[in-house]
């Protein structure tokens, strides 16, 4: 089976987060003495904007730049420690459009499973967009090991 994610993955998204974090550290650092500076010459106006840089800046780059690091952190640590299952289900289509799966963009693929209570067979999984897609054929019969409806290991059996 092929796995998509590695402990290698999590470590450099780690270490990129960290980086992005230390920059704005830096950054902080350097506006709050400029802050502290503004406050002791009295000059209310620099004071004021100084805080709002400040306050922009932590936001922007934490929302912007460090959250969808960390939000694909947990995709992968899921997908190395957490609860996974394996199915063999047949390939049925690749949907055209592209989704935002909690905060990670995703494509939709469609296979068919064993018919549930309601009698539906299609199952629908997300395949992390930054991966390249596999050449899942339709009528491939194909072993997926997911968590959610993530999936993180596929082999194809058939075509």
């Amino acid at each position: 089976m092929q796995e998509l994610y590695t402990a290698d993955m999590l470590s450099a998204l780690r270490a990129q987060r960290k980086k992005r974090l230390l920059l704005l550290g830096v950054f902080s650092l350097v506006l709050l003495g400029l802050i502290v500076w503004s406050f002791l010459a009295r000059v209310q106006v620099l004071s004021v904007a100084l805080l709002m840089l400040l306050g922009f800046a932590a936001i922007f780059v934490l929302e912007m730049l460090c959250r969808p690091i960390r939000l694909y952190e947990r995709l992968i640590e899921a997908a190395l420690s957490g609860r996974s299952h394996t199915e063999t289900m047949i390939f049925d289509h690749l949907e055209p459009d592209v989704s935002l799966v909690d905060g990670i963009s995703c494509r939709s693929l469609v296979f068919l499973g064993e018919a549930d209570k309601h009698g539906t067979r299609d199952r629908m999984f997300y395949w992390d967009n930054r991966l390249p897609l596999p050449a899942f054929r339709e009528g491939d019969s194909v072993s997926l090991r997911y968590t959610g409806k993530n999936i993180i290991g596929y082999e194809i059996l058939s075509a």
